[in-house]
Order: C-alpha cells, then sequence, then structure tokens
C-alpha cells in the first residue's frame, strides 16, 4: 500500500505546491507581512493535501464508476422518459450536495437591502429558491445532454442558442436597476454547478449513455454536459429574478 498511496499524495502536492509557495512569496516579500500561526497553516496544508487524495481516489473508484454503470445500463431497460426523468433527478440532487452552493446565502449577508433589493430578496428570504432554481437548471442541462445523445445532435446549436439568450438577458437586465445587480449573480450560479460532485457525476453518466448511442465505444461524444450544466443555471436564475421583480422595491437610499 505504501507505493500506491505515495504515489497519489505526491500526484495533489505537485498539484498545489506552486500556489502556496506564490502566496508565501508574496505576502513576505511584496506585502512584507510576516505569516502568523505558520504553523497552524502548515498543518491546513497537510489536511488540503489529505483530503484531496482521498477525495479523487473515492471519485476515481466510486463516483464516477457508478455514474458510467448506470448511463450504460439505464437506456437498455427504460425508454427516454425514464432516463430523462432520471437525469432531471440526478442534476437538482447533484447540485443541492455541492458545498459551494452554501456560499450563496453567506454572501447575502453583506448585501445592503435598499441598495440592491431583489439580489437582497434573492439572496436571504428567497434562498432555497435560487438554491432549487440552479438545482432545476442543472436537471434541464442534464436532461439535454441526455436528448443529444439520444438522438446524436451536435452541441452547437445547443451553445449557440444558449449563450444567444444569455447576451440577450445580460444587455436586457443591465438596463433596469434592480436586476443589473442580478447579472453577476446569474452568471456565478452557472460556475458553482460545476463543482467537485456535479461534475464527475454528469461527466460519466454523459460517457456512459453516449456509448449505448454512438457510433463508437470510446464515449469520447460524451462529454459537453458541463457546458449545458453551466450555462442553463443562468438562464434559471434570470426566470427566477424576473418572476421576483414584480414584488421587490425598488433601489432607494438608506
Amino acid at each position: 500500500l505504501i507505493p500506491y498511496v505515495k504515489a497519489r499524495v505526491l500526484t495533489q502536492v505537485r498539484a498545489i505546491w506552486l500556489i502556496i509557495l506564490y502566496l508565501i512569496f508574496f505576502q513576505k516579500f511584496v506585502l512584507g507581512i510576516s505569516i502568523a500561526d505558520a504553523s497552524v497553516i502548515a498543518g491546513g496544508m497537510v489536511l488540503v493535501v489529505i483530503g484531496l487524495t482521498l477525495f479523487m481516489e473515492g471519485l476515481l473508484l466510486g463516483l464516477m464508476p457508478l455514474g458510467e454503470i448506470v448511463g450504460v445500463k439505464l437506456p437498455q431497460r427504460s425508454g427516454l422518459l425514464t432516463v430523462l426523468g432520471f437525469a432531471l433527478v440526478l442534476g437538482f440532487l447533484a447540485t443541492l450536495a455541492e458545498p459551494s452552493i452554501q456560499v450563496l446565502q453567506t454572501a447575502g449577508e453583506s448585501v445592503r437591502p435598499w441598495e440592491a433589493p431583489l439580489l437582497f430578496s434573492l439572496l436571504n428570504s428567497y434562498a432555497p429558491w435560487l438554491v432549487y432554481s440552479v438545482g432545476a437548471g442543472v436537471g434541464i442541462a442534464v436532461c439535454l445532454g441526455m436528448i443529444r445523445f439520444y438522438y446524436s445532435l451536435s452541441l452547437k446549436p445547443f451553445i449557440y442558442v444558449l449563450v444567444g439568450a444569455l447576451c440577450a438577458f445580460t444587455v436586457w437586465a443591465s438596463l433596469d436597476p434592480n436586476l443589473r445587480h442580478i447579472v453577476g449573480l446569474a452568471w456565478d450560479c452557472g460556475a458553482v454547478t460545476t463543482g467537485p460532485v456535479t461534475v464527475p457525476l454528469v461527466l460519466a453518466l454523459g460517457i456512459g449513455i453516449s456509448r449505448m448511442f454512438a457510433s463508437s465505444d470510446s464515449g469520447a461524444t460524451g462529454f459537453g454536459v458541463v457546458t449545458l450544466a453551466s450555462l442553463v443555471p443562468v438562464l434559471a436564475v434570470f426566470v427566477l429574478s424576473l418572476f421576483l421583480l414584480g414584488i421587490a422595491p425598488r433601489p432607494m437610499s438608506e
């Protein structure tokens, strides 16, 4: 076991040592600030390496093989509607499990309600709605990916339509005093969904399902679901913002 563990630990050390040295160098020689509690920070870095090693091992041994097996076997035993229903629920639940999605609620505490009433409401009073809408967006994105694999469709039309719609929404929202504060949140929501839980699971599922319908067995066509899972949640947040726009007050002075 020692060579096995050593190889995987060294892989994570090589992944993070450069950023650690950069931060130390910048703090010491550019900012001129001494490193306080260096032993605690060093211990935290060790825990990061251990955590990444265990996480990657669990990912490669458990989560991704499970998702790929389900992707291969599900179309053999179920119809398209069952596959889409499974994909919708999987995308929704995977988003709820993302650690980064919880950061949105913490970030809402720093928003001043009189400056951005709609943004404050989304991150505080309607925070569950925001999380659920992002989860629904990921679920719909996974469904679109399954439809693409099922009918051997190109990814380009999906990207053109989604990016075009999002650009139009962004320009239009920037002209509204309440919606302009939502633009950054909406695009950030597309990023937080592509985290350590959603990406491997959705990617493995896509590769597995694509092997059932692609002309080759390589699974090379199983990519692109993560792109959709980054774009559709942005659209979902815009739609939720439009729904709440009528009940939110306009920005005002303190």
